[in-house]
């Protein structure tokens, strides 16, 4: 497919994208995404990591003007540090949920206000199993500890952005997205058979973007899209020009108008090279 030379904005997923597998950037991606930006492209990181739990090497960057987060409940204003756009789950919707959850014996995490919060027994899990790895840094920079998740949402109004479970579980799988197809208000996103990401209806990585691009001016037509995972899949489609990784799951590259390099093999950064 041959690009449209009216690309004025790049949204990429971060993890198995942009981030080689070190959840770090490819030896030359920084100095392509700055002549990105001074030829005219906004780079948009569009990531489901909480803002919080994005790596420095992303938010660092003086060209990345707005990220989205948590899977499109947030756009942040990265230059007057401020939500520019939010999606949440109200504080009543979030307690029913956190129910359901309970009741299905499935272990979840809300995020918000920038971070997943976690109980302290799923926490040293994580920490046991990915301790020496690329992770252990991300785990340790998005969570928050608390004793109880509820006691979280206690004597307050506070919303939810997202809601992360860990569902490999067949039958309580089942059973939750049983009870999610029954609720007008919520959408859900399943990931590799194992996750389930909940947010409120209408609050994905594609509407974000959308509304992201009519702040900016941008023609949607006029914006390329990156991504490898099926939490992707509904903002590449948004996206004038869809691009799967080499390394992305069957499902996005299908929807693809490209495919690039893998995120170990500086994809993103060829095909921006090829914009310029």
């Amino acid at each position: 497919m041959e690009i449209n030379g009216n690309i004025r904005l790049a949204g990429i997923d971060l993890d198995g994208t942009l981030l080689n597998d070190d959840k770090l950037l490819c030896e030359g991606a920084a100095d392509t995404i700055k002549k990105a930006y001074e030829n005219g492209i906004h780079i948009v990181p569009i990531t489901g990591r909480p803002l919080l739990g994005i790596p420095k090497c992303v938010t660092e960057l003086d060209e990345v003007e707005y990220i989205i987060s948590s899977n499109g409940a947030q756009i942040n204003d990265m230059k007057n540090k401020k939500a520019l756009y939010t999606c949440t789950i109200s504080h009543g919707r979030s307690l029913e949920i956190m129910r359901l959850l309970r009741e299905l014996d499935l272990v979840f995490e809300p995020f918000t206000e920038g971070f997943g919060f976690t109980e302290k027994h799923i926490y040293n899990k994580y920490l046991h199993q990915y301790i020496g790895t690329v992770l252990e840094e991300y785990i340790r920079s998005s969570r928050r500890i608390v004793k109880r998740i509820e006691d979280l949402y206690e004597g307050n109004d506070r919303v939810t952005d997202e809601y992360f479970v860990h569902a490999g579980d067949v039958e309580k799988r089942k059973k939750l997205l049983k009870e999610l197809d029954k609720a007008e208000d919520l959408q859900y996103c399943v990931l590799n058979d194992t996750f389930v990401e909940i947010t409120a209806k209408g609050c994905d990585k594609g509407e974000s973007l959308e509304k992201l691009c009519k702040h900016l001016g941008v023609d949607i037509k006029d914006t390329i899209a990156f991504g490898d995972g099926e939490n992707d899949l509904l903002f590449l489609e948004k996206a004038g020009v869809a691009v799967a990784m080499e390394n992305a799951h069957p499902a996005v590259k299908e929807k693809a108008d490209i495919i690039a390099k893998s995120n170990n093999d500086n994809g993103v950064c060829e095909i921006l090279e090829k914009l310029i």
